[in-house]
């Protein structure tokens, strides 16, 4: 919330419309901006050293910071991954997981890998589905 004390008596009514639209405008701006925001506890993960074949079970963790209730529409990765996510409405201040199985055995060099987090929530702005985008990285030994 924003308050501003007027100390001397405006003239005429042109300067209390201009404060009171100044107002407004940065509540409206903040409103807008405020909508879809997830913030990961980790967006990289670092696997370290992983030998060629081996499997590897991790999670990216979520917390639906903005103002509305967000659902995820897919989660995708290489075929190296396999993926499985928070199904449903997740709300404001509610939390979400997307459990990943890493399987390096067709893996022939150290990579790293994104995992594409689509929303069913549509940006107005783009008017496309809001998409997140994650990764890890491993170091490959035979």
């Amino acid at each position: 919330m924003l308050l501003i004390v007027i100390k001397h008596r405006p003239k005429d009514m042109k300067s209390i419309v201009i404060v009171l639209l100044t107002v407004f405008s940065f509540s409206f701006l903040a409103a807008q901006n405020a909508g879809i925001d997830l913030t990961f506890e980790k967006e990289h993960l670092e696997l370290g050293i992983v030998k060629k074949g081996e499997k590897r079970t991790f999670q990216y963790t979520f917390t639906n910071t903005g103002t509305e209730t967000i659902e995820i529409s897919i989660v995708s990765g290489c075929d190296c991954t396999t993926l499985d996510w928070t199904r449903g409405e997740i709300k404001s201040g509610g939390k979400g997981i997307i459990d990943v199985i890493f399987d390096s055995t067709e893996k022939e060099a150290s990579e790293t890998v994104d995992v594409d987090l689509y929303l069913k929530n549509i940006n107005p702005k783009s008017d496309s589905q809001y998409l997140f985008v994650l990764d890890y990285n491993f170091e490959l030994t035979l």
